[in-house]
């Protein structure tokens, strides 16, 4: 950018908003992923649909690119400006501007936390399911399709938005979708921008539908021999036709780690954390019992459950800081988060292919995720400083996603593509990898949406 460029955005927006300064660019510069950083050349703070569609208007014209940040919490250089230009720091929409507890929907601005939202659903019985574990902001959820820990029983941020308004690059001002929980009419688009990690809009409004919040709660851990007995009885689960609200599974690095960090004294084994929602208590234990007697014939030598609310809560909180926890044991490391998805019936035989190419590469980091959808990570530690460290730890990567893709899964369940799964894209998705990017052309002709994620 040149400073004719700033001078015209800070007399557009006013000079507070057009910010220009080291630590405000670094701030900007990375996310929690262990890709490289890129500073923007301005970090700017939008307050309304108009404003963005008049900075976009000017972005597009001088070729400038445009990247929108939310918290940046994401784990693949989503929101990271890859080539400078401007950032659209999104923090200051943050306003929830309707919630229709009658139609179990609510209309907020893409800044607004999903904690939050849920802060304010709670006294109307009602929340907002796809849950990522850390701080997100809403339109980051959309831009990325966020999932959780809930999504084998409740589905992905994709299943929730009925509606949305983006500014596309040249500044128009679109709205897609409506508040009818059902239609048939005309393409779905809303199904097209959400996921689309800024490179085909950006959203200034989104109308979210929102579920009751069940009364009844019950949850458990199962300790297994062996990581594979546990991936077995998550098959059993879900083809019993049980209904787990969550079914995570952790391996005995992952045990440890949060052990270490929360002060449990879980048994250092291959562990699954179950969790069973429903409207009658005794329902909510039949399910709880069948899953026991399915993990106990699958080899598990520790079931824990009717677990108070307090200790509930706790353990739920130590797998959202799983990652932080697995990198206070590998001090100094970047990892490689691993985000595959297959179809269930490959996953034990996956997860057996993720601990062997560790081995074989010789390389560590946990194996863990939302089992009961076929969706698991590996964090894959090595020393930034090491050259052949990190070769074989690009390696395991590249070996473990390839396998998913061949079983007919996916490379990204839920972190979405960003920068470090492109090179995977062609292999997933073939001739309509080239469709996607003429979509891209259509709507972002110069190229200035958060250039360098999805298509190099």
């Amino acid at each position: 950018m040149r400073d004719t460029d700033l001078q015209e955005l800070r007399a557009l927006l006013g000079p507070e908003r057009v910010l220009t300064g080291e630590s405000e660019l670094l701030i900007h510069a990375r996310d929690e992923s262990h890709h490289p950083e890129h500073k923007p050349d301005a970090v700017i703070y939008p307050q309304s649909a108009e404003e963005i569609s008049q900075i976009l208007r000017f972005a597009n014209e001088r070729k400038i690119p445009v990247t929108a940040w939310g918290a940046g919490t994401s784990l693949e250089a989503n929101p990271v400006p890859i080539y400078g230009g401007i950032v659209l720091d999104l923090s200051r929409m943050n306003r929830i501007l309707a919630i229709y507890p009658e139609d179990l929907q609510a209309v907020v601005q893409p800044g607004v936390l999903h904690t939050e939202l849920n802060q304010k659903l709670s006294k109307y019985g009602l929340f907002f399911p796809p849950d990522p574990g850390a701080p997100a902001t809403l339109g980051g959820m959309v831009a990325n399709n966020a999932a959780g820990i809930q999504a084998i029983k409740y589905g992905a941020t994709k299943d929730y938005v009925l509606a949305l308004e983006v500014v596309l690059a040249n500044g128009e001002i679109l709205r897609v979708g409506n508040r009818a929980m059902r239609t048939s009419s005309g393409y779905n688009l809303v199904g097209l921008f959400v996921g689309s990690e800024g490179t085909l809009g950006i959203f200034t409004e989104i109308t979210l539908r929102l579920v009751g919040i069940p009364p009844a709660v019950s949850a458990a851990t199962a300790a297994f021999p062996a990581l594979e007995q546990a991936a077995q009885a998550v098959v059993q689960i879900v083809q019993s036709g049980l209904d787990p609200a969550a079914l995570e599974l952790l391996d005995p690095d992952c045990i440890r780690a949060i052990n270490y960090l929360k002060n449990l004294k879980l048994p250092q084994q291959p562990t699954l954390f179950l969790e069973f929602r429903g409207h009658a208590l005794e329902v909510v234990r039949d399910e709880l019992c069948l899953a026991q007697e399915i993990c106990q014939q699958n080899g598990c030598t520790h079931f824990s459950s009717a677990l108070g609310h307090e200790e509930r809560n706790k353990l739920w909180e130590a797998r959202h800081h799983l990652a932080y926890a697995a990198a206070a044991l590998n001090p100094g490391k970047r990892a490689i988060a691993v985000d595959v998805a297959v179809p269930i019936s490959h996953f034990p035989s996956m997860v057996a292919f993720a601990r062997h190419k560790l081995a074989e590469y010789n390389v560590n980091g946990p194996v863990f995720g939302h089992a009961g959808d076929g969706n698991f990570h590996v964090g894959i530690f090595y020393n930034p400083e090491d050259p052949d460290e990190k070769a074989r730890a690009q390696a395991a990567n590249e070996a473990i996603v390839f396998r998913a893709i061949e079983l007919g899964g996916t490379a990204t369940g839920e972190h979405g593509v960003g920068v470090g799964k492109i090179k995977f894209m062609r292999t997933e998705h073939g001739a309509s990898y080239d469709l996607m990017r003429q979509i891209k052309k259509l709507l972002d002709p110069n190229g200035i949406l958060n250039p360098g994620k999805i298509f190099e």
